[in-house]
């Protein structure tokens, strides 16, 4: 899973009643889910919700390795759950995907910047 998950900048207007209104992308939306840790399904848009299951287990994952060694250390997982981690980060990181892609001498120069 990314390390700090990039967020777009939300949409802040006023509905008919003049409420405030805040539009976030689908992405956006579920890397915040993500960072709250909500593992609740209804929170998940349509279609994601696999993700909060994903979530909750990574995070049972990470209780239990923590629970038993302190901290949490992915080395010291069993290779069995270590693969299921890792498959379980990378539907969170489809989930949060947004398309974008930057070649890799754009990201040298920005990094020189």
């Amino acid at each position: 899973m990314k390390s700090e998950l990039e967020l777009q900048m939300p949409k802040f207007a006023t509905d008919e009643q003049g409420k405030s209104v805040v539009v976030l992308d689908r992405a956006s939306y579920i890397a915040l889910l993500i960072r709250g840790n909500v593992t609740d399904p209804s929170y998940w848009p349509p279609g994601t919700e696999e993700g909060a299951r994903a979530l909750a287990r990574i995070r049972q994952i990470e209780h239990e390795c923590i629970a038993k060694y302190g901290e949490f250390d992915w080395e010291k997982l069993p290779p069995e759950v270590q693969d299921e981690y890792d498959a379980l980060c990378s539907l969170l990181d489809r989930l949060t995907d947004t398309g974008e892609r930057i070649s890799l001498s754009e990201l040298l120069t920005e990094e020189r910047s």
